[in-house]
């Protein structure tokens, strides 16, 4: 399986100081800095800018920390319906295992082809002159996030 054909992998957090994003700065941590006492939230984002959130850099090579994680992933489409479009559930669980390596963990090959078998039975709602049922997912189509529940 192709870089190209990885689905959209989103990481989620239970902490609101976080803001976790890839590719940015080689993979940096951006940290919230601490507001003062009295200093309502929205003076705060208007006096926040780019320079005030500070970079916590950890090297490619450095082990993952370990932490509590949960996994889902689903098909964004919107035609799918609701009860339909979550393809998985992983069970909480503690890894040193990066986003990446957990979704190979994952028989994503069987589940896709289970979701298709139904996919291909629902109605394209974009399509109004006649029925065209959808077409079968792609892996790359699909989006996956890792909730990381605690991080030791």
């Amino acid at each position: 399986m192709g870089f190209d054909e990885m689905p959209t992998i989103a990481a989620s957090s239970y902490s609101t100081s976080t803001f976790d994003m890839p590719g940015v700065l080689g993979g940096a941590e951006f940290v919230a800095p601490v507001l003062p006492p009295g200093l309502v939230r929205g003076d705060a984002l208007r006096r926040i800018n780019a320079a005030a959130l500070i970079p916590h850099f950890q090297p490619e090579n450095a082990a993952m920390a370990r932490r509590l994680v949960q996994v889902f992933i689903a098909d964004p489409d919107n035609n799918i319906p609701l009860d339909q479009s979550l393809l998985y559930s992983g069970e909480q669980k503690f890894t040193d295992a990066t986003d990446q390596e957990l979704f190979f963990e994952v028989d994503i090959k069987s589940i896709l082809a289970a979701h298709n078998d139904k996919r291909s039975k629902v109605v394209n709602k974009a399509v109004k002159d006649r029925t065209e049922y959808l077409e079968p997912a792609k892996i790359r189509d699909l989006k996956m996030v890792v909730v990381t529940v605690a991080t030791f």
